[in-house]
Order: structure tokens, then C-alpha cells, then sequence
């Protein structure tokens, strides 16, 4: 018998371990009253490590995906909690235990596993074209069912997806419906191809075009303008030898240089890339906006000075620390030919996952919420295998220059916010943020919903969760 035993590492232990519950709890406790236009599923994805990994030092990133609901009807809410059934799932289940190795490296699998998709479905939710898909940047879609969310299977679009790996963050055009999405390491290992996938609102995939990056870099987000795509390769760079000697899949090299690649979203957009680069080597961690003014292209992002080094390592100073991330915008003038750009601090706090009222993407947008701390509010909460968790979420409100911010409590760690509005048609901004709240003194869980122009009142209502469900990364809402 095969002893299953978690390492008792900063990953596996304490409010970060492994919850592995599949379940579902009907008539949750709600404090205060859920407002009555909210009908609809929150839906969130997240790392839960199904079996003790082959390596003890393993990230949380590597964990199997974990789909947590929160569906809320006339004022109830209940919970369920499914794993994503990928192909990895299956086969270490069928065998008891771990049989897929270091995060993104198949040198480092048990050999009976070698070739076989190695996808987590463990980062995002996208719902588009009436399907709802559980996505990892480093394989293929996974189709879910949304009342049940079982798995249906890796998807590809009906055959047209030829590539590998599908961004954990595609785009989609308010105005037009389309979905915007892109591979990087398409073929499965490290290269500098990029292929953009232009996918119609009725879900089908239309036309792919392909251009090459400098440099073999994580491309871990982009923007969406009205008439271009706007991706950002940093220098978190994949050396393949290095992924076959058994190190971390990504490292920070600051010598090489961070640029952006501006594509046309017209056909044929792929052949003419124009490319402007920074001052200094950064990293785009995650983005706002994307919006055009004449000859200018605005990109709007959280930007930080280094890499993700609680994650990889700086493989030019052993020990650095990670920074954190501040909100940027950064202006190229597309009429130019300096090849450069000019970038302007949004506002004067950290931040991180940030969201905006998507009705309004790829247009001048003037509300930014985020998650962050605030020490003036509460004090910085313990570092774990993520970094430090947030405390509060803020908002920042461009028309007044004003910042407002929710604070969970103490030993409270909010997550990424979720806007929704409070009608199809009610102004920017006007209605509700959703995020899950870890209380890590309890052990337990809450789904808190905010008027999204007044953070200060605190909650609207709070959902009670009995129990915990694993740190999660990205959500989305989907009305019924």
C-alpha cells in the first residue's frame, strides 16, 4: 500500500493545505440580505493539490484545478465544489497517487505518464458562446458543465484549435461579442511562437495568426482595444535545457529587455506587429484596460519591478525579493517612431487581480477595484506560498482621484473581486463586487458582496461558508 503523506511545507500546511472536498451545501447562512437582482452563478478556480506531490518543494500553481460555485436564486445561496476531471486527474487517480512531476516539466513525470497532457485546468473560468471552460496557459480548454460542473472534456473548438496551450485570460469585445485568446509554447515546449485565436460570440473559432516573440517568456495576460492586442514579454524566461536539468520551468533574467508587441486586430494583423519597448526590464502581472485616443494606445495594468520570485527564481541575484505591483498606464503613441512608450502611476497603492465593469472593456474606463492591504485599516497578514495575502480590496475612482477600500478584519484575506452590474443598462460602476473572503482564524470561508461605489459601508451580505475552500485565482459572473 502506497503511504500518502503531505510535505509539511509552506504549500501544504496550515490555511494554504490541500481541501480536496467535493460536495455541496444547500441553503447557506447569509448575513444581511443578498440583493435581488443578483441571480446567477459565481464561479471561481483555484489549485488544490488532489494527491501529496513527487516533489516536496512542488508550487501551489501545480495544484489539480478545483471549481468552486456560489449559485444565489431570490435571495438564496448554495455552494458546490467539483475538481476538474482532466486527463491527469484520472490517471493518478486510477493509480492511487502523484504521477505528474515539477510544475510545466514532463522530464521530471513518472515514466508510465510520459506524452499525455500534463493541464490543470487550474487558473480561470471563461463563459462564452453558451460554454463555460476551466482554463490553464499551459494546455488546452476543459469544457464544464455549469449546473452540474462535471467535466465534459478538453475542448478545441469543434477541431479548430490545432495548438497546445490556451491563455488562462482570453478578452472579450463588449461591443461585438468576439473572444480574443492566445497561446504561448504552443507546440508544448519552449519557443517564442505566439498564435492569437479570434473567436465569434456564437463560440466558434474564426481565423488563428502566429508571430514570434523576442525572446521564450510566461505571457501570462494581454489588453484588448477597440482595434488591437497588446501583449507585454517580460524577462520571466524559459530555458529548455534548464527545464530538462530538472530547475524551475521559469526564471527572472533583468538583462533582457521587457517590449510590447502592438498587433491590428484586422485580418492579416499578425504581419504587421510593431514593437515599443520599456526603459527598464519590468513585469505585467495582470491588466485593467485597453483603450484608444486618437494616435494613442493606453495600456492599463499592475506592473512590478521584478519577476514572480515567490514563485521562480532571479537567476542573476540569488535571494532577491519580490516587489510589488503598482497600477500603470502606459501611453504609446502609435504615430511615433521613437519605439518607446511614456508610463504614468494610476494611483499610489500596491495592488493586485484587478477588475473593471467589462461592459465598458476596450473603452476609456474611469472605475478600477483591486485587491490590496492597507496598514492605516489593519495589519499586513503573514506571508504564505502566494506572497503576502491581501487584506482589503480597493477602488479607485478616476474622475475624482479618490481611493475607497473594503477591509475584511483581522486575520480576513479577501481575494479577487468580481464586478456585477446592478442592470444591464445601470451606469459604469453602479453595482456590486463579489469576492471570497479566507477567515484563516477560523479555517472557514465567506462570499461577501459590496456596493462596488461605496467599499467603506462593508457588506452588503456575507454568505457563510461552513467550512474552507482552497485560495483561489480567478472568477467570473454568470447572470441567469
Amino acid at each position: 500500500m502506497t503511504h500518502l503523506a503531505f510535505p509539511d511545507t509552506p504549500v501544504f500546511r496550515g490555511y494554504a493545505a490541500p481541501v480536496r472536498i467535493e460536495g455541496d451545501v444547500h441553503h447557506l447562512e447569509v448575513i444581511g440580505t443578498i440583493p435581488p437582482e443578483l441571480n446567477g452563478d459565481y464561479i471561481r478556480n483555484s489549485a488544490d493539490h488532489q494527491f501529496p506531490p513527487l516533489f516536496e518543494d512542488d508550487l501551489f500553481l501545480n495544484g489539480d484545478g478545483m471549481l468552486h460555485r456560489v449559485r444565489i436564486e431570490n435571495g438564496r445561496a448554495s455552494l458546490k465544489t467539483r475538481y476538474v476531471e482532466t486527463e491527469k486527474l484520472k490517471l493518478e487517480r486510477a493509480a492511487g497517487r502523484a504521477l505528474f512531476g515539477r510544475y510545466r516539466n514532463p522530464f521530471t513525470d513518472d515514466p508510465s505518464v510520459a506524452g499525455i497532457d500534463r493541464g490543470t485546468a487550474n487558473t480561470s473560468v471563461v463563459w462564452h458562446g453558451g460554454k463555460l471552460l476551466a482554463l490553464k496557459e499551459a494546455a488546452r480548454p476543459m469544457e464544464i458543465d455549469r449546473d452540474t460542473l462535471a467535466t465534459i472534456g478538453s475542448y478545441d473548438f469543434n477541431g479548430t484549435l490545432k495548438s497546445q496551450t490556451f491563455t488562462a485570460h482570453p478578452k472579450i469585445d463588449p461591443a461585438t461579442g468576439e473572444m480574443v485568446a492566445y497561446g504561448y509554447f504552443v507546440e508544448g515546449k519552449a519557443d517564442t511562437l505566439v498564435e492569437i485565436y479570434f473567436i465569434g460570440a456564437d463560440g466558434m473559432l474564426t481565423r488563428t495568426e502566429r508571430f514570434h516573440a523576442p525572446y521564450a517568456s510566461m505571457i501570462h495576460d494581454c489588453l484588448l482595444s477597440e482595434h488591437y492586442i497588446a501583449f507585454t514579454i517580460c524577462p520571466m524566461v524559459c530555458d529548455w535545457d534548464r527545464v530538462q536539468a530538472g530547475e524551475a520551468f521559469f526564471h527572472w533574467d533583468d538583462t533582457r529587455p521587457t517590449t510590447v508587441a502592438v498587433v491590428p486586430r484586422a485580418p492579416g494583423g499578425a504581419g504587421n506587429v510593431r514593437w515599443f519597448d520599456s526603459p527598464t526590464p519590468v513585469m505585467q502581472t495582470h491588466t485593467f484596460n485597453a483603450w484608444e485616443e486618437g494616435s494613442l494606445l493606453h495600456l492599463e495594468h499592475f506592473i512590478t519591478q521584478t519577476g514572480w520570485l515567490s514563485q521562480f527564481p532571479d537567476i542573476n541575484t540569488p535571494g532577491a525579493r519580490e516587489q510589488p505591483p503598482f497600477a500603470y498606464r502606459w501611453t504609446i503613441d502609435l504615430e511615433s517612431n521613437t519605439g518607446g512608450f511614456t508610463a504614468e502611476k494610476m494611483f499610489p497603492h500596491i495592488g493586485e487581480m484587478p477588475m473593471i465593469d467589462l461592459r465598458h472593456a476596450t473603452t476609456k474606463t474611469r472605475h478600477f477595484w483591486f485587491g490590496t492591504s492597507n496598514t492605516e485599516l489593519g495589519p499586513m497578514l503573514p506571508f504564505g506560498p502566494k506572497g503576502p495575502p491581501f487584506t482589503c480590496i480597493g477602488h479607485f475612482d478616476a474622475g475624482t482621484g479618490a481611493l475607497d477600500y473594503f477591509y475584511a478584519g483581522p486575520d480576513s484575506s479577501p481575494e479577487e473581486p468580481v464586478f456585477v452590474p446592478r442592470s444591464p443598462d445601470a451606469p459604469e460602476g453602479d453595482g456590486w463586487l463579489v469576492t471570497i473572503v479566507g477567515r484563516r482564524a477560523e479555517n472557514r470561508t465567506d462570499l461577501v458582496i459590496l456596493d462596488a461605489l461605496n467599499l467603506r459601508a462593508g457588506p452588503v451580505a456575507t454568505i457563510r461558508f461552513p467550512t474552507r475552500v482552497h485560495e483561489g485565482f480567478h472568477g467570473i459572473w454568470i447572470p441567469r
